[in-house]
This record gives C-alpha cells, sequence and structure tokens, in this order.
C-alpha cells in the first residue's frame, strides 16, 4: 500500500511529464520561474540540457533578448520555426549553450487563478524544424506546469504581460550578427567598418519606413549626417522624393518580396535638381510572425557622364570590385559564384581546397562536371534560387566533413539574377559536438533510469561506446568473492579470455584496477611488451587502442570500464578527461544499482520472513497464494496468513489478508504485531470483533503510528460446500468465482485500522458451494497504473469472469501476471493474493 500522506512537490521534476521530450519531440526542455521581484527568471526544471551548461541558465532577466523572455514578458506564444528565423528574431542566443538547437517554441506560464497575470515560461527548442502542432503542445504543457507550481508551492513573482510594438533596434545588426556562429571567426571591428564605409549606400528602415541606421556613403547621397538619420520617416529624411518610391518600399514588406535594380529619380537635401540613383530593397525578418520587421536598401548614384568623366566612373568600380576581391579571397569560408548556366565564375581558395582541385579548375565548368554526386543535390537548388530570388540552405557530408551551404541570388538587370553566390561553412566540428552532447545526455538519461546492475552494464554497452565513439564499451566487476574482475554477459565484451580475470593477474585490467588510475594504451605494441600473458588474446581482438577506466561508486573501485577502438588513438588530455567523465557518470549509477539491489533483497527476505513458509492443508479444499514484492527499496507491508481455529477439529479455519501503510522497518513491525495478534484473536472469535481487538492494539500501543487494510474470514467446512463470514476494515471486496463462471463481488463496510479513534465494522456471510473459489488480494493489483488508468476492480473482475475453469493455484499466477502484463514500468506497490477453492 503507498503512503496516504500527501507530499510536497521538492524540485521541479514533476513540474512537466517525464516523457517530455518523447511527446513533443523536443531536443531540449526549460522551464522557468519569475524571482519575487518580478525582474528576473529562476531556471526550474531542465531537461536535455547538459548540467553544466544549465547552470549559466540559471537566472537571467526578464528583459532578456530571448524567446522564453519574451513569452513571459508579452503573454504570447513565441515561435522560431528554424535555426535561421531563431537567430534573426534572437541573435543573442547564438552564443548561448542552447545555440545548438534549431527552432523553438516558448509559451507563458499564466497564473492559475486566472488573474491575467505570468508567472514564467516553457520553452522547447528542436533539432531541425518545428514539428506541426508543437505550438498547441507547449501551451498545454504550459498550463500543466503552472498548476503543478501551485500544487508544489513554489515561490514566484507575478508579471503583467506587455505587447511589444516593432520599433528601432536596440543593438547595431552587425555588432548583433557579430556574435553569430556563421562569423565567428570575423572579427566583429571589420564588420562594422566595412558596412560604415562600403562604397555603396546602405541603409535599414522599419515597418514604417523610418531609418535604423544608414552608413555614410548613404548619408552623402541622400545630403544629412548619418546621425540625423535614425528615427526619422523617409519623407523626413527625403522630403521630395516621388510618392510612388514610398508605395513601393511598402510593397516589399506586405509581400515580402525585394525589389531588385529599381532606379529613383528626385531631388536631395544635399544637392539641388534632379539626381537618379539605383538600389536593390530586400524585406528583413524579424520578431514577429507575420511578416518582415523591415527593409534592408543597398543602393548607389548614378552619375551623369556629362559631369563625370567615364575614366573616374571606371576607377572608383574598379576599386570597390578590388575591395569585394579581397574580402572573398581572404574571407575565412568557402566562396563561389555561377551564372546563371549554373558555371563557375570565380571561387576563392578556401572553397577550392575543401573541393580538392585549384581553382583554374573550377572556373567555366559546371558542379556535376567536377562533382557528380553533388550535381543532382544542389543544381536544381540553385535553379530555384536564381528564378525566385529565395535564400536556401542544405548541408552536405563529404570525405568525412559536413559543410553548410547556403545559395543566394545576385542581382543582374531587368530585376532578375545575374548570378547565384554560395557560401560554405565547414561545420564538422559544431555537429561533431553537438552529437557528442547528445549521445551525453542520452547516456546519463539512461543511467538515470537505471535501477539494477544489469540495467547499468546495458546503458554503458548502449550509450558508453557512441559517446566516446568507441566501437565497443563494456563493464568489468569485481566478484563478490572479492578474487575476480568479471564482465556481465552482454554480448559486447572484449576477447573470450577476458570474460574473467583475477584480480592478482597480470593483465592490464587487472592493473587498472589495482592501480585505481586510468590507463589508456594508444597502440598494440607497447601493451604486449608489458603484459605478455595476454598478448594472443589481444592480438586476435580486432581492436586497436584501448582505454581502462576504474569505475568509482562510493569511494572505492567496484570494477573498471573498457573501451576498444578499432584504429589507433591519440588519447589527448581533453579526450581522457571525457572518458573519465563518463567513466565517472557509470561508476555512480553502478554504486547506486549495488546498493538498492542488497537493500532490495535484504527487504524481500525480511517480508518473506513474515509471510507462512508454507500454507496449511484444508481439508476438502484447495489453497494458493502468491506474494509480489514492488521495486521500492525497503519491506512492505502486505501479508496474508491461514490458521485452524482451535478445538474445530479442522472444519474451521481463519483467512487473513492485510495491508500496512507504508515501507521499512516500521511497517514490518506492525506487519508481524497485526498477524500474530489476529493469530490468537481471530481463532477465539468472530471476524469482526477479532479485527476490533486488533484495532485497540494498535491505538494503544504509543510506539505504532501506522494504519492498515485488512480482511478476515472464518471458513467453516459442511458437507458439499462452505460457509465463509466476512468481516474488512478498509480493505478492498474479495470475489468469489462460482462454479458456472459467475463473479460476485463480496463488500463489506468498515474503515481502516488504527487510523481513527472509533473503528466501525460490518459483517456478511457468503455460502460456498463445491467448485467456487474465494479471492482475496491487497490494493497493488486493483492500483496498478497502466495505459488505461488504473487497472480497477473491473478488469480484475472481467479477468475472473473470462479464466478458464482453474485451480487456485492456476488463479493467483493469473491475476499475477494479468497485472504485471497492463502495468507501465517496474512493480510499484507490493501484490498479495490469496485464493481457496471448496471441493478441492
Amino acid at each position: 500500500m503507498r503512503d496516504r500522506v500527501g507530499r510536497t512537490v521538492d524540485d521541479g521534476s514533476g513540474l512537466l511529464p517525464s516523457d517530455v521530450l518523447r511527446r513533443t519531440g523536443a531536443e531540449v526542455a526549460v522551464l522557468v520561474l519569475l524571482d519575487p521581484a518580478g525582474t528576473q527568471l529562476d531556471l526550474i526544471y531542465s531537461v536535455g540540457m547538459v548540467p553544466e551548461l544549465a547552470e549559466t541558465w540559471a537566472r537571467f532577466p526578464l528583459a532578456a533578448p530571448v524567446g522564453i523572455s519574451r513569452a513571459a514578458r508579452t503573454g504570447e506564444v513565441v515561435e522560431a520555426g528554424s535555426f535561421r528565423e531563431r537567430l534573426i528574431r534572437f541573435p543573442a542566443t547564438a552564443s548561448l549553450p542552447t545555440a545548438d538547437v534549431e527552432g523553438l517554441v516558448a509559451a507563458p506560464l499564466w497564473h492559475p487563478d486566472g488573474d491575467g497575470t505570468v508567472v514564467g515560461a516553457l520553452s522547447l527548442g528542436f533539432r531541425g524544424h518545428v514539428p506541426p502542432g508543437t505550438v498547441e503542445a507547449a501551451t498545454g504543457l504550459a498550463a500543466y506546469a503552472a498548476g503543478r507550481v501551485r500544487a508544489a508551492g513554489l515561490r514566484h513573482g507575478a508579471h503583467v504581460p506587455v505587447a511589444e510594438e516593432p520599433g528601432p533596434p536596440g543593438p547595431s545588426p552587425v555588432a548583433t550578427l557579430g556574435h553569430g556562429p556563421a562569423v565567428s571567426a570575423i572579427d566583429q571591428a571589420l564588420l562594422e567598418t566595412i558596412l560604415l564605409h562600403l562604397p555603396v549606400g546602405v541603409s535599414v528602415l522599419d515597418r514604417d519606413l523610418r531609418f535604423v541606421m544608414a552608413n555614410q556613403r548613404a548619408a552623402e547621397i541622400n545630403g544629412r549626417p548619418a546621425a540625423e538619420h535614425p528615427g526619422r520617416h523617409l519623407r523626413e529624411v527625403l522630403p521630395e522624393l516621388p510618392e510612388s518610391f514610398a508605395e513601393q518600399l511598402r510593397q516589399v514588406i506586405d509581400t515580402g518580396r525585394p525589389l531588385v535594380n529599381l532606379d529613383v529619380v528626385g531631388p536631395t537635401p544635399g544637392r539641388p535638381g534632379q539626381r537618379r540613383w539605383r538600389g536593390s530593397y530586400y524585406p528583413v525578418h524579424g520578431s514577429t510572425p507575420v511578416g518582415p520587421v523591415g527593409i534592408a536598401a543597398v543602393f548607389d548614384e548614378v552619375p551623369d557622364e556629362a559631369t563625370v568623366g567615364v575614366e573616374q566612373l571606371t576607377a572608383d568600380r574598379a576599386t570597390m570590385l578590388t575591395a569585394l576581391d579581397t574580402l572573398v579571397e581572404n574571407a575565412p569560408v568557402g566562396v563561389a559564384l555561377l551564372d546563371t548556366d549554373l558555371r563557375y565564375l570565380k571561387i576563392n581558395p578556401v572553397l577550392a581546397a575543401w573541393n580538392g582541385r585549384p581553382v583554374g579548375d573550377h572556373l567555366g565548368r559546371r558542379v556535376p562536371d567536377l562533382f557528380p554526386e553533388l550535381g543532382p543535390v544542389v543544381e536544381p537548388l540553385m535553379r530555384e534560387v536564381a528564378e525566385t530570388g529565395a535564400v536556401r540552405d542544405v548541408e552536405v557530408v563529404r570525405a568525412g566533413r559536413t559543410y553548410l551551404s547556403s545559395f543566394f541570388a545576385v542581382p543582374g538587370g531587368g530585376g532578375r539574377a545575374g548570378a547565384v553566390a554560395v557560401l560554405i561553412t565547414d561545420v564538422t566540428s559544431r555537429r561533431r559536438e553537438e552529437r557528442r552532447a547528445r549521445r551525453v545526455q542520452e547516456f546519463t538519461a539512461a543511467l538515470s533510469q537505471a535501477v539494477s546492475v544489469a540495467e547499468v552494464v546495458a546503458a554503458v554497452r548502449d550509450g558508453a561506446g557512441p559517446a566516446a565513439e568507441a566501437t565497443v564499451a563494456a563493464v568489468a566487476l569485481l566478484d563478490e568473492a572479492g578474487r575476480q574482475i568479471r564482465f556481465p554477459p552482454t554480448g559486447q565484451e572484449p576477447p573470450s579470455r577476458w570474460k574473467a580475470v583475477g584480480r592478482d593477474a597480470v593483465h592490464p585490467i587487472a592493473a587498472t584496477f589495482r592501480a585505481d588510475e586510468p590507463s589508456f594504451h594508444p597502440e598494440l605494441e607497447p601493451l604486449l611488451d608489458r603484459f605478455p600473458d595476454a598478448a594472443d588474446a589481444i592480438r586476435n581482438s580486432p581492436h586497436r587502442s584501448w582505454a581502462m577506466v576504474p569505475l568509482r561508486g562510493r569511494g572505492t573501485a567496484a570494477g573498471v570500464l573498457v573501451f576498444g577502438y578499432a584504429e589507433p588513438q591519440e588519447f589527448e588530455p581533453a579526450r581522457r578527461d571525457f572518458l573519465v567523465t563518463l567513466a565517472g557518470l557509470a561508476g555512480q549509477a553502478l554504486a547506486r544499482a549495488q546498493l538498492y539491489e542488497r537493500e532490495h533483497a535484504t527487504a524481500v527476505r525480511l517480508q518473506r520472513s513474515l509471510l507462512p513458509s508454507r500454507l496449511p492443508a484444508v481439508p476438502g479444499a484447495e489453497l494458493a497464494a502468491v506474494y509480489l514484492a514492488g521495486d521500492a527499496v525497503g519491506v512492505g507491508g502486505d501479508f496474508y496468513d491461514v490458521f485452524p481455529v482451535d478445538g474445530a477439529a479442522g472444519r474451521e479455519w481463519v483467512l487473513v489478508v492485510g495491508d500496512v501503510a507504508g515501507r521499512g522497518v516500521d511497517a514490518a513491525s506492525v506487519t508481524g504485531l497485526a498477524r500474530h495478534t489476529l493469530r490468537i484473536t481471530a481463532a477465539l472469535a468472530e471476524p469482526a470483533t477479532a479485527l476490533r481487538q486488533l484495532h485497540v492494539r494498535l491505538r494503544d500501543d504509543p510506539d505504532v503510528d501506522r494504519f492498515l487494510s485488512v480482511v478476515c474470514g472464518r471458513l467453516r467446512l459442511r458437507d458439499g460446500g462452505a460457509d465463509l463470514d466476512v468481516a474488512s476494515g478498509g480493505h478492498p471486496p474479495a470475489l468469489v468465482r462460482r462454479a458456472d463462471g459467475r463473479v460476485e463481488v463480496i463488500t463489506v463496510p468498515g474503515v481502516l485500522l488504527g487510523a481513527f479513534p472509533e473503528v466501525r465494522l460490518g459483517r456478511r456471510s457468503v455460502a460456498l458451494e463445491a467448485g467456487d473459489t474465494v479471492l482475496f488480494y491487497t490494493d497493488g493489483v486493483i492500483e496498478a497504473r497502466g495505459p488505461g488508468g488504473l487497472f480497477g476492480e473491473e478488469r480484475l473482475v472481467e479477468l475472473l469472469r473470462d479464466a478458464p475453469d482453474s485451480t487456485p493455484r492456476q488463479l493467483v499466477e493469473l491475476v499475477r501476471d494479468g497485472v504485471a502484463a497492463y502495468q507501465s514500468g517496474p512493480v510499484a506497490d507490493d501484490i498479495a493474493i490469496l485464493a481457496l477453492r471448496v471441493g478441492g
């Protein structure tokens, strides 16, 4: 029986469903609550995030420019469907621990009282794009978490959400871009300088056509200082421009489509008379899901050749091309330019080196000519980019390295694309670290769920190897005698001779265990020289490098974690530290599992001592019982007993099944007290009287603070059948399965014994005929939880009704197996079942 005392949640583990990542398909789930002042957000719960990284999120401002803060500030559900969208809307997160997450959804936690305030927020991060239906799922999880916060009594602040209007952005767009992973190798100051001093005009306007920024060349063209642009409307800066120009810019915002190579003619404040400039205007997507938040403009004046000589114009353009050429040639990323026939016009040395061909081999040739395997992948993508002007990203793995490629159109004449540009970044290291972090998280999660030593060994086999990029990971444990180190059978052990190694043997595993220090063997020859007795096994192994790390749990080594590699390894210091960390996680889980198994075995032995060693033989009837210990540590309180009534010549018997609240030594002592008390009282008095006497015994004993449910029946055998008098103290009703298959529920009123000052108990008599079976059980049967909720009394009745004509032994095993098959996960509560069949 589980404790009937309510418990307060004291950490965040119950605020979200334990399988929240499986339900949503998310990689990371984060839950934050407002601090009492309502200005900071505190991390309450996270799953899928490495603990060391989660520490950086322990507390951060409500005003932080990240998605989860925005949800808490505005009360809106925030969705960034991809890495590109997240980087544009929340660029500050590019250097934070969740940067490996691409799409995200954040939902506010509304106060459970419905007072219109927000108490925190929930964020789900996804490895790729956000799946359909995630917004609804996040909203439901946020409501669930808010209710659990109230139930747990966690302290928090409250905030009245305020909608955020699009306005001039705070930090410089270039400064923000400088924090992104795609340009982390480029100096931020260089980017600022390039933007501000480009020989072409660059400016950014918001949705209301107010300037956000303008570089020096734009200020010169517009005839106003750069500082006078931010915050002013286009008409304030350039009042005499044609109204049609402003309408065309609004179409960019309304449609999200760029305007390429648009000529504008009109006077500016800087110089009288008609002037002409040509520009391209692109939508800027930001924090609003309804469309662009502004416009980025790139333009330059088209001078009158009557006043500016062709030589000067040519020189200016040559200077600009030289600067751009220098930037492309020295960029730390791959850059290529292809014409509309998709032939290489230009490629920088970095990309040429990645392709394994000189720069000259590329020029004038198409991708399929050089790399036939890439043609079907990238050529259709580049044609789409050239035709639509869309930006497309694709990730390609070549020769063991991973490249992220971005394709975008370069404007040409007549509003059409003149070329296709490609930017390629080597993300091999990033993807490798992402995989390693994900595997470590999976390994840690598997260890946290492992209860037994066998489950820890399986978690190491399945998780430690991939995390360490090893071909095999196996656990060798010291046996109970302390003489041998043995590999549990997992199917991935090292060579057969290593399955059992003497503790004092001249062997690398034994030497590692004795030294209690990790050993690393990058190559086999030194290992063969040092351990000649193991030379044959080492040579016959398919592995060419080994790492062996002691498994420490509670201070002393319990075994060795062995990693094998098919190729020689370097084992540099950082990698050695990582393998030691994996072994530390496994060692802690192993120590916990070993302690659990020892305590569980002790509890089971103690529990067995509280039950009859064997059931008596009842003339004219057949008995069977089964007891199943739950997975919780500590002896439980379930018990059963059958004994004769003195002086009845074997014609009268007492049947008892009970369940003491709680677990542990106190529950065991009450179990023993109840069983022995009933052996005395029930043998002399009717069942209801015997239970009342037990209740008084429990209430009068100052050392007893437990209560129990119990059912007691006196069986009186007669020719052709029996009569059963039943009394119950708050116990589940007994069931009678008649010889014809009908099932009757024997409900008897009564309250828990020892729980209240006074106890009221009823009684009921049941006539049993030959072939009838009575079944007593504890609440572990009907309270077993599975996919359809509790197992319940109705499901138990149906199980008995559908059972074939069975012996009591077959019947109790049928109930036990039916509950086990229905239950999700391990057995949570103890189960005791007792069956008696008349005429057996």
